[in-house]
């Protein structure tokens, strides 16, 4: 009896043993069968490149006074370089020998008219007095004519120059209008920038009037294939913050030369002549589907990536592109979503279980 029961504990402990070393086999056998694996995401990105060209800021409301022989000679330039002016502000005064030998003529003629004028208001008072007394019955009736037709023709000589020296204070009141037209004043408020001699091709000045800056830049042919009309750019000035920036136009200079111009949108402190950077963004790919650089295989001369579904791997061939800050593009086999493994070892099997770390 004692034999049987020896047995039966050895053949107990034999199954023990057996049911352990079953399961440790099949814990390890798991551990090898489902890795723990890290994993990414495909997105979608857009990928661009930036170009910078030098800008020269200019003000949008800058105004050239160029010389003006029409009106005259100049008499005087009433304005220096750095002088601040304000809209109205006289800039320039001509003169003009003609219109004022006439305004002269004419002030003397009216002064002429006003005399008679006033010769002939003295004497309608005189003949009014005189026929005011006339006494009927002691001064005779021709007597009393001759006073009537003085004074008659007295009112009408008064009159002939009272009408002619109207007339003349409107002709001498159009000739001071045109010498009052012959002084240029400034179209703006506004800081005198040039100032240049008389007589020279380049404007007699310059006023650089308030508000709005645009950047005025020498472009190449493959810059200017990047941008057209009422794009949006970048602005940077001084080092400081990015401004925005609207392409106003992109003109031909020579055959392969271009120029560039950016209105500046945002308010900021410019100065005629300052320099910036125009930073335009040239489109690669945009809304590229891309996955991390680090799941990204290379196997036989072939790009994979390892992706997981229902906690297992499997194994895709995709087309590669560009590679920017990263993310790799994948032009063909994967889509937006995709889990994606992780610096994958070329040990993986398409079917094999994985866990997610």
């Amino acid at each position: 009896m004692n034999k049987l029961k020896w047995v039966a504990a050895a053949i107990m402990v034999i199954l023990l043993v057996v049911m352990n070393i079953v399961i440790f086999d099949k814990k390890e056998s798991a551990a090898v069968e489902a890795p723990r694996v890290e994993t990414g995401l495909s997105t979608q990105k857009d990928f661009t490149k930036k170009h910078e060209t030098t800008g020269v800021a200019q003000s949008k409301n800058t105004f050239e006074i160029f010389e003006n022989a029409s009106l005259g000679s100049i008499k005087e330039i009433m304005v220096s370089k750095g002088e601040t002016v304000t809209s109205g502000q006289t800039l320039i005064t001509y003169e003009n020998a003609e219109i004022e030998k006439e305004l002269r003529n004419l002030k003397r003629d009216q002064e002429a008219a006003d005399v008679r004028s006033n010769h002939y208001s003295g004497q309608i008072s005189e003949w009014k007095s005189e026929l005011s007394d006339f006494d009927e019955e002691k001064d005779s009736k021709d007597s009393k004519v001759l006073l009537q037709e003085k004074l008659a023709e007295a009112e009408l000589q008064n009159e002939l120059a009272e009408n002619e020296s109207s007339v003349l204070s409107d002709e001498i009141s159009d000739l001071e209008k045109q010498l009052d037209d012959l002084s240029v004043k400034s179209p703006a408020d506004g800081v005198v920038s040039e100032l240049n001699g008389v007589g020279d091709d380049e404007p007699l000045l310059s006023i650089v009037g308030q508000g709005n800056f645009e950047l005025v830049a020498d472009i190449d042919q493959k810059m200017a294939s990047l941008v057209k009309t009422g794009d949006s750019v970048l602005i940077k000035s001084n080092g400081e913050k990015m401004l925005k920036g609207t392409v106003q136009t992109v003109l031909p200079a020579d055959q392969n030369n271009f120029k560039l111009t950016v209105l500046v949108e945002d308010e900021a402190a410019w100065v005629e002549g300052q320099t910036a950077q125009i930073i335009v963004t040239e489109k690669l790919a945009e809304n590229a589907i891309t996955v991390p650089k680090q799941a990204i295989l290379k196997d036989d001369g072939k790009t994979y990536v390892l992706t997981i579904v229902k906690n297992k791997l499997y194994k895709l061939k995709v087309s590669a592109g560009l590679e920017q800050k990263g993310n790799v593009q994948i032009t063909k086999g994967l889509k937006k979503g995709q889990v994606v493994v992780l610096n994958p070892s070329p040990v993986f099997v398409s079917g094999q279980p994985v866990l997610k770390k």
